[in-house]
């Protein structure tokens, strides 16, 4: 009777392990190099320093989106903010895509230096 009910517990274990296993696919690749995100609203600025930001969204399966979808504005928009800045120059964009069994997550980074109008 133990040996059984050993089996039943190892049958229901298995799919739960196999589904909550780790990535089966990461790959990123370069979207390109901007010298400013944003309109350059003044010539005469400051460089604050470094910025990093990031959008990412999730599918479900990989056919029902959960969240909305990856805005590079929006990964602009966290690197500006994170270090209180107007703008960022020297714009570098990744795309990044992981695959899960259970769906799929995009994700935009962008890295550059945060710049303060000098007004």
């Amino acid at each position: 009777m133990k040996n059984l009910s050993g089996v039943k517990v190892s049958v229901l274990l298995l799919p739960v392990l196999f589904l909550s296993t780790g990535c089966l696919y990461s790959g990123a690749h370069p979207l390109g190099v901007e010298p400013s995100a944003k309109f350059m609203e003044s010539a005469e600025y400051e460089v604050i320093g470094d910025g990093e930001g990031r959008s990412s969204s999730f599918t479900l399966f990989s056919l029902v989106r959960v969240t909305s979808g990856c805005d590079g504005n929006e990964a602009v928009d966290e690197a500006v903010k994170c270090r209180g800045g107007d703008n960022l120059i020297e714009a570098v964009f990744t795309r990044e895509r992981k695959i899960y069994i259970i769906g799929t997550v995009d994700i935009i980074h962008v890295k550059g230096k945060v710049i303060r109008y000098l007004r």
